[in-house]
Formats: C-alpha cells, sequence, structure tokens
C-alpha cells in the first residue's frame, strides 16, 4: 500500500515550513538507484520504500556529489543532478505540476484549515477589543477604592 501523502503532508507541518514543502522536496527528490529493490531512492527521506510515482514525467536522474570536510568527517554533499533519461515534462514544467500536487495533498489533508484561520483572525480581533473593553471597565470600578 502507498503512504497517503495527505496525512504526511498535515504531520510534516511546523514552524519551519508547511507539509507542502516537505512534499514538494520529497517528490523532486527521487532518482534511479539500482542497489535498492523498488530501483529508486531519495535524498530527502533515504532507503525509502516507495517507488516514484511521477518517473515518467520526470525522467530518470542521478544525484552529483562532493565530499567535503564537516567537523573532521567527510560528508557527501549533494550538488546537482545528471538527467540520464528525459520525462514527458521539462524540469521547470515539472516543478510546476509538483508544486501544484504538493499544495492539492495539503489541501485535501485538512480542508477547513482555510476556514479556520479566517474564524481565528475573528477571534483574535474580538479578543483584542475585548480586552480593551474589560481593561476601561476595570478602571472604572476601582477608580473610588484608590
Amino acid at each position: 500500500m502507498p503512504p497517503d501523502l495527505s496525512v504526511i503532508a498535515r504531520s510534516r507541518a511546523g514552524s519551519n515550513g508547511s507539509g507542502a514543502d516537505y512534499l514538494y522536496s520529497f517528490l523532486r527528490g527521487y532518482y534511479r538507484d539500482p542497489a535498492k529493490l523498488t530501483g529508486w531512492n531519495n535524498v530527502v527521506y533515504p532507503n525509502v520504500a516507495m517507488p516514484n510515482p511521477l518517473w515518467q514525467l520526470q525522467g530518470e536522474r542521478e544525484p552529483l556529489y562532493k565530499t567535503v570536510d564537516s567537523h573532521g568527517h567527510d560528508a557527501q554533499v549533494l550538488t546537482g543532478w545528471n538527467q540520464v533519461s528525459a520525462g514527458t515534462l521539462s524540469p521547470v514544467e515539472f516543478n510546476n505540476a509538483v508544486g501544484d500536487l504538493a499544495a492539492y495533498l495539503q489541501w485535501m489533508g485538512e480542508p477547513a484549515q482555510n476556514t479556520r484561520v479566517r474564524i481565528g483572525v475573528f477571534v483574535l480581533f474580538f479578543l483584542g477589543i475585548f480586552t480593551i473593553v474589560a481593561w476601561r471597565l476595570n478602571a472604572a470600578y476601582w477608580k473610588d477604592i484608590k
């Protein structure tokens, strides 16, 4: 069973970005790896068991790594991609399509999110007005006690 990416979009949302950001990077990060059972691997989530669902659109590519010294250890840093075979979409069209797909999956994970945010703005506005009214009412009530 493939994973439900709309649930992953909700679970990956946090202070450093939305779940759509993670899905966008995840779906663009696939590359051909013959050492894996599915024949695919991912730079965002290494050793992923899910094959590339968009390989016909993206085409096959290999990562280009550069070895750098990081805190006394050799580390490989991704520097780019080598396109092995072209997909049916150009890289710009593919990136736009994946962006649209990630936004749709984010929306499918919680379709009421826009309504919740809109209501939240009104609630915060009401609480701000109510705080001012309560503050002035408190000052009027206690003015004779001083």
